[in-house]
Order: C-alpha cells, then sequence, then structure tokens
C-alpha cells in the first residue's frame, strides 16, 4: 500500500496521520487507524472541527465539559443508581491526570500515564473499573462529534490483569457475631443471603409480594443484569423456610424500623462489623472480618460440596455464564470435584 492515500493523509509505521492547512496554521495529527476509509472519514471530520473552530473562536471541550454533559445526558438516565455512583468514584480518580486537558488531547500515552501512577496504590480491579469508565465518557465525546477515536480502547488492558484472592467462606462464630450485633431487619438480611446466595441489593429491595410461600420460591426484580429471576430457597446451599416463615406477609419483607428498606446497607453493616472487631479484640476473642458478599461465596460452595449441580448453581447465582461459577471449583475436594464435573450435565438442568 502506498505511504499516501491523497495530498492530506500519510503513514507513520503503519498508522495514518493527517496534515491540513487551515486558516493559514498548519495542523498535525495522527488519525489513530491503520485502515485508509477509516482514515479518510477521520480527516473529514478533524477538518470541519478545525474549520468550525477557526470561525468562531471556539476552543475544544475540556475533560470536565465533557463529564458534566456525560452524567446529564448519558448517566442519569441509562445506568442504575449503584453504577453511577461507581463511575462518580472513577472520574473522581480521573481528574487528577486529565482536568483541565481538552479531549481532542487525550492519548492512549496520557491513559498509560494515568494507569501508572494508579498502580501500587490501588487494586488492579480498580484501575480497571476507572479505565472503563474514562472509555464510556470518551465514546460519548465520539458520539457528540467532538474526537474521531477513543484513546482508552487502544490501551492494552491485558498488562493490568485482575488477581483474584483466593476465596475463603467467612467463619460461621464470625458471622453470628455479626448477626446477634445488627438490629432485627439487617440481621435478617444477612439470614437471607445466607440461605440463598443472592445479592445484598437483591436482598435489602424485595417485597412480601416477591415471595410464592406455596412454590417456596423468591422472584427477584432488582438484579445486577436487570433480568429478573426466579429463585428456590431450598436448595443444596441453604434452607431459608424457618427465615421467610417469620418474615411480614406485606410491604418491604425486611424494612427497617421506619418500614422502609435498609439505605446503604453495606455501609451500615461496615460499621457493626467494625464495633464487633473492635469488642473481640478488646476482650481477647477471635474474630475475622468479612464482606459481605463472602455470604454468597459460602452458599455457592456448599452447594457443590453437597453435590448440587454447577449449572442450576449458575442460573441460581444469575451469572451470565457458568464460566463466573467456575471459580468455586477450587475450593472442592478431588472427589468432590469429580462428582460435579461428571455428575451435573448442562442439558439436564431446569430453569428455576
Amino acid at each position: 500500500m502506498s505511504g499516501r492515500t491523497n495530498a492530506n493523509i500519510y503513514l507513520r509505521s503503519k498508522t495514518y496521520w493527517g496534515r491540513l492547512q487551515i486558516a493559514g496554521r498548519e495542523h498535525r495529527s495522527s488519525l489513530r487507524t491503520t485502515d485508509p476509509r477509516e482514515a479518510r472519514r477521520r480527516l473529514r471530520q478533524w477538518k470541519t472541527e478545525l474549520e468550525r473552530e477557526a470561525v468562531t473562536g471556539d476552543s475544544e471541550q475540556l475533560f470536565e465539559e465533557a463529564v458534566i454533559r456525560w452524567i446529564t445526558e448519558v448517566l442519569e438516565t441509562s445506568v442504575k443508581p449503584q453504577t453511577m455512583r461507581r463511575y462518580t468514584i472513577s472520574i473522581r480518580s480521573l481528574e487528577g491526570t486529565f482536568k483541565g486537558i481538552r479531549v481532542r488531547d487525550i492519548t492512549t500515552r496520557l491513559v498509560a500515564n494515568f494507569v501508572s501512577g494508579r498502580s501500587g496504590n490501588v487494586t488492579n480491579a480498580t484501575i480497571r473499573r476507572d479505565l472503563t469508565a474514562l472509555s464510556r465518557l470518551l465514546s460519548a465525546c465520539v458520539a457528540w462529534g467532538w474526537i474521531t477515536s477513543n484513546p482508552a480502547l487502544s490501551f492494552d488492558r491485558t498488562i493490568i490483569r485482575e488477581r483474584r484472592n483466593p476465596i475463603t467462606p467467612p467463619c460461621p462464630d464470625s458471622v453470628a457475631r455479626v448477626k446477634a450485633a445488627c438490629p432485627p431487619g439487617m440481621a435478617a438480611i444477612l439470614d437471607l443471603l445466607e440461605q440463598t446466595g443472592m445479592r445484598e441489593n437483591e436482598a435489602v429491595s424485595l417485597m412480601a409480594d416477591n415471595v410464592d410461600h406455596e412454590r417456596q420460591q423468591i422472584r427477584l426484580l432488582r438484579t445486577k443484569t436487570s433480568r429478573p429471576r426466579t429463585i428456590a430457597w431450598i436448595t443444596p446451599g441453604g434452607n431459608a423456610t424457618p427465615l421467610l416463615g417469620q418474615a411480614a406477609r406485606n410491604g418491604y419483607l425486611f424494612p427497617n424500623r421506619d418500614g422502609q428498606p435498609y439505605r446503604n446497607a453495606a455501609s451500615n453493616y461496615g460499621q457493626v462489623m467494625r464495633r464487633v472487631a473492635a469488642r473481640c479484640e478488646a476482650e481477647d476473642i477471635p474474630f475475622a472480618r468479612f464482606r459481605i458478599h463472602d455470604l454468597r461465596h459460602a452458599f455457592a460452595i456448599r452447594w457443590l460440596k453437597a453435590g448440587g449441580d454447577i449449572y442450576r448453581l449458575s442460573r441460581h447465582l444469575g451469572h451470565t455464564s457458568v464460566k463466573t461459577t467456575e471459580i468455586y471449583l477450587s475450593a472442592l475436594t478431588a472427589d468432590e470435584l469429580d462428582r460435579v464435573l461428571h455428575v451435573g450435565t448442562k442439558d439436564g438442568t431446569e430453569a428455576l
């Protein structure tokens, strides 16, 4: 292929670059593509932007301007509150590197500098979440015509692989101490998480109408994937019958003292956990802190150790792929693993 597709496009190290003369000033920039057709399209868009700027004198949009528009036009109308909070946290981290910078000047090298600055200070999982937020923001900028490509997509994320800590079920004694220190509604939610394996956000918003006592099933409407699912409450992983038998028959299943669902449940549990840990330390009592999500892990491990089918477990937990569920196989002995892998068959499962 020739080094040029026209007088304004040329190749440098297999990547196309553009050269434009606008209002007596020469502009050069990488078009960030190896495809000649895409290079021509990006050159036309870049030329339009430069001509507009030359006529209006309008400066390029800054990172913080993009953030404001993204939040008001995209996030507030299309993502869950929990996702929006996560993006907001990431934006605060990104501001240290990108605030005051024109969106057009954000390059893959600048993204790499951000990653280098975060490495060693936070987990790789946090960095990857921050990059996801940046990529979604820049994709919106592409859609608005502010830039022609998304440099965050060009950054190779394989160099910051997420390292998972080994899955360890929480100590039963420690779980019992936290439950005892919780208000009745919060303790009941912990029991429900322990016996059903559902996620915390799925449990706190449950209504009595979501519970089918005749079929012993729970209908989950607010899920991580936004896809409702129905789960049995008697499974190889647990039995929620004693708990649900005494639960409310109208309104929220386990409300706070005002009859409303618990807000900021994770924060509330964290406060209880810290108080219990401090008291146990003062009294020299063994106590191992745990995450609320660890109750879900413990449920999944009990299910498999009891010989439950891994495909049924995957559907019960709401995983989009059984590959996610396979993280629990490391907790099984060789005999248990053999039983799970050879007894359960994907074709033999039934939808819960």
